[in-house]
């Protein structure tokens, strides 16, 4: 056994590979136990550093994922969303030599695809000459009939190009899977790059690891090259199936990373033959879509009718060509495994080139000998449908009961044309870092080729996103089944010059991001659910307080102070009946709980947190590195505080910590979102409920008078719970007085928590959105908010602070308090149908300023 340096880490890792009585496939060592030259220096670092240390850069590099949001939802699993990303700290390698070869047979691949998908699409001599099935096609759903006779200028139709890759037993990367409909995983390999050369800076630098950015930056001239209508400043979209998508990290990544506008099916509309954009200055015209719905999803008017994801009539717009997607629709039938089995036959008879890069073996079953060979064989196979999916799951022979591969030979017979069998390998391992030691794991690699039409070629990514499993033997390898990523490094310098990154963006400028309706609305309930969350924190926190200083021989109904605030807590929350029934009162303690930690009851603070989280989620591409950080903090928060005892005692300690988090977001919102409309539209979110939420407070605090004491425990805790005490006692310097609370909550333009200041605030940022500034006349919302502030202005606080002799009652500060809350309710709904759902009068109007271009 041949060392760079003896040490236990590299020594264990060798010794275990080489007893363990499996065959010895590896990317580090021969199978005699020797070091490959290109993991040389890699292998004498890790030696170097040892397993402690090499623990604590795991730590660092998971540390660096979890703060910059880095995620990967599961389906079906109820702790997948936003499940953080698992990076493997030892990088899958690849010499420069072998690199090149494998270059150059991506680049092959890549092209006989695109001319098949040419074909395919167009003159079909490849199914009509019988170098491919007709059933093979016309049998895949993939294979889309509206697109026929569709094609982008130029040669290259296909775009986008991914294929995953292992070491096969004869020491050559084999094909396993195509990927062309919407590949995935460039934003995570990006993502990888980033936390590994923070990580290993010295490392990468001495093994001259070539730089991914070359990819991005084809990418993004080549869709500047391709545009139709706006070569100048094309309007580009990334149309993703949204939050809920395993993969929609990476979608808010690349489309902040590049530029691009972070776009649903519901932000897109179809008129006049163009793809338009609803933001909230009106429609946008739509020049390029990067998709990431799969084609079958993208317009439910042709395909899937019961489709959410997808845009009414985008199809049309294509055939128009009055808008460019990409990967074109109908990429998808190239992922059909059956033509793997056809491909080199094709390759020369296109290329007249042998095939460089060999696939898996495969066997369509619509072939009778085929089919034989894979029912004599299928204990050793794999069975895959020729369309893969959910529905469709690749099955291992081997692995099922004679009755289970009865009913499949079965399945097989009645449609043989819609399965095929693949060989099942030993692919090679990679070392991993597992439970604190370098582990031999099967590994898979995923490329991505990219056009570049300014030399009509295509060019491959100098690395990729490897995966290796989590489970020895394991050779289904995917981030769903709990794949662990790694890095892949391509060792030594590149051997071509190309221009800079940053020049190159300049040289072709994409026009500015502007923002969707959607994500305007989610903006303006960001900040919501913000104020709901903090205000019902500060509250729950006070009445937490008062209940356990409470004397324990009088029941809480009898209470003046805390029974106005348990109700006040209820009609804050709106978790009706609440407190308001006599029978919760009197065991207050569930209740109390529920409003802390059920994240199912509407209004509860779980629930506001949640909602929260979610309209951040959904604009993450909008917010900051650091504001990542405190949302992912208080979402850790959230779960401590649901999973922690149900103890009164253990609820105040997580509310302690929660206002703390939420502050924190308070702070990066002032210092660090650009006074944009993204941040114009949170505050206004912001001014609007923490208005609403004051009056509430007032209202039901502040709705009667008790005793002396108890009317002064009352309105300390309304100024505690409007941050407002101190200010009180700063200006004042006496005792608590109803006429001075008032004065400083309701009329005092310098309090930051008093109504007029937050609806002068409201008024300020309406002021700076679309349409408002180019109007001659106030607009309706910002009439309902003068009306508000002239209302406030006006008022007499003598009368708001008197009493009704009989009832106890401050009838004339319930009822003005009513009217405020009325206002600001409007002033909601018109912001809303004029900014986010695009219908109404207010529509009426953009669209009209903006429909004439066509």
């Amino acid at each position: 056994m041949e060392l760079v340096e003896k040490g236990d880490m590299i020594e264990s890792y060798l010794t275990e590979k080489m007893f363990n009585n499996e065959p010895f496939l590896d990317e580090m060592a021969t199978d005699e136990g020797k070091i490959h030259s290109h993991w040389k220096q890699i292998a004498k670092y890790y030696n170097q550093i040892g397993s402690e240390k090499m623990g604590q850069f795991q730590e660092e590099v998971a540390r660096q994922l979890r703060e910059n949001g880095v995620t990967y939802n599961v389906y079906g699993d109820p702790d997948g969303m936003n499940r953080p990303w698992i990076l493997d700290p030892v990088p899958m390698v690849f010499e420069s030599q072998e690199w090149e070869e494998l270059d150059k047979g991506l680049v092959q691949r890549t092209e006989l695809l695109n001319l098949i998908l040419k074909d395919l699409y167009g003159e079909q001599s490849l199914i009509k000459e019988g170098f491919i099935p007709f059933e093979l096609i016309y049998n895949h759903r993939g294979y889309l009939r509206q697109a026929q006779h569709i094609k982008l200028d130029g040669d290259q139709q296909l775009i986008q190009y991914s294929s995953d890759l292992a070491r096969g037993p004869n020491g050559k990367m084999w094909v396993l899977h195509d990927r062309t409909d919407a590949p995935s995983g460039a934003g995570y390999t990006f993502e990888n790059r980033a936390a590994m050369t923070r990580v290993f800076p010295e490392l990468i630098r001495e093994n001259h690891v070539r730089k991914i950015t070359s990819y991005y930056q084809t990418f993004k001239n080549t869709l500047s090259n391709l545009t139709l209508n706006n070569k100048e400043n094309p309007r580009v979209v990334l149309l993703s199936p949204g939050p809920t998508n395993e993969t929609f990290f990476e979608h808010a990544y690349i489309s902040s990373f590049m530029g691009f506008t972070l776009a649903f099916g519901e932000d897109l509309t179809v008129s006049g033959g163009y793809v338009w954009l609803k933001t909230i200055k009106g429609l946008e015209k739509v020049d390029v879509i990067i998709r990431r719905v799969d084609d079958l999803f993208c317009d439910p008017l042709e395909y899937r009718n019961d489709s959410h994801l997808g845009v009414v009539g985008l199809m049309e717009a294509v055939r128009q060509k009055k808008v460019l997607v990409i990967n074109p629709l109908g990429c998808r039938v190239l992922e059909n495994p059956g033509l793997m089995a056809f491909l080199p036959k094709i390759s020369k008879h296109l290329l007249g080139q042998d095939l460089s890069l060999p696939s898996v073996a495969t066997w369509w079953c619509g072939q009778p000998k085929e089919m034989k060979y894979v029912f004599e064989h299928m204990e050793t196979l794999v069975i895959r449908n020729i369309y893969r999916g959910t529905a469709h799951k690749s099955v291992f022979g081997g692995e099922l009961s004679k009755a289970e591969l009865e009913k499949l030979k079965q399945s097989i017979k009645r449609n043989p044309y819609m399965f095929v069998g693949q060989e099942m390998v030993d692919f090679s391992t990679s070392p991993s870092w597992i439970d604190n030691k370098l582990e031999a794991r099967n590994a898979v690699f995923r490329s991505y080729v990219v056009a570049d039409t300014e030399s009509k070629s295509y060019k491959v990514m100098p690395g990729g996103l490897s995966r290796s499993s989590p489970k020895k033997g394991a050779f289904l390898v995917s981030n769903q089944t709990g794949g662990i990523s790694k890095d892949t490094w391509v060792l030594g310098k590149k051997r071509e010059s190309t221009s800079s990154y940053s020049a190159t963006i300049k040289a072709q400028p994409l026009i500015r991001n502007v923002l969707p309706s959607r994500t305007g609305e989610r903006l303006f309930w960001l900040g919501r659910y913000l104020e709901r969350s903090a205000y019902t924190v500060r509250l729950i926190r006070m009445t937490l307080l008062s209940y356990n200083e409470a004397d324990e021989d009088i029941h809480v109904y009898e209470n003046p102070v805390l029974g106005t605030m348990l109700k006040t807590l209820t009609a804050l929350t709106g978790t009706l009946p609440g407190f308001q029934e006599k029978a919760t009162l009197k065991n207050p303690e569930p209740e109390l709980l529920s409003l802390v930690h059920d994240i199912s009851k509407s209004g509860t603070l779980a629930y506001s947190i949640q909602s929260f989280l979610t309209n951040a989620y959904a604009v993450r591409d909008r917010l900051s590195l650091d504001t990542w950080r405190i949302l992912d903090s208080i979402s850790e928060e959230l779960t401590r505080m649901r999973k922690s005892e149900t103890t009164l005692m253990q609820a105040y300690h997580n509310l302690d910590n929660m206002v703390i988090k939420l502050m924190a977001f308070y702070g990066l919102n002032i210092d660090n979102m650009t006074r944009e409309p993204t941040w114009h539209l949170l505050n206004i979110g912001r001014f609007i409920e923490s208005a609403a939420n004051n009056c509430t407070i007032l209202k039901n605090m502040l709705h009667q008078s008790f005793d002396l004491e108890d009317n002064k425990e009352l309105m300390e805790n309304t100024l505690r719970c409007n941050e407002s005490l101190v200010t009180y006692r700063y200006r004042y310097r006496s005792n608590l007085e109803m006429h001075g609370v008032l004065s400083l909550l309701i009329l005092h333009e310098d309090n930051p928590r008093s109504l007029i200041f937050q609806l002068l605030e409201i008024d300020s940022h309406l002021k700076t959105l679309p349409n408002q500034e180019e109007a001659e006349l106030f607009s309706i919302e910002r009439k309902k908010l003068l009306e508000a502030i002239t209302k406030i202005r006006l008022c007499d606080i003598d009368v708001l602070a008197t009493v009704d002799p009989e009832t106890k009652q401050y009838h004339e500060l319930n009822h003005f308090l009513d009217q405020i809350i009325e206002l600001l309710h409007d002033t909601s709904d018109v912001i809303y149908q004029n900014y986010f759902s695009h219908t109404g009068s207010g529509y009426s109007m953009i669209q009209t300023s903006v429909l004439p271009e066509i």
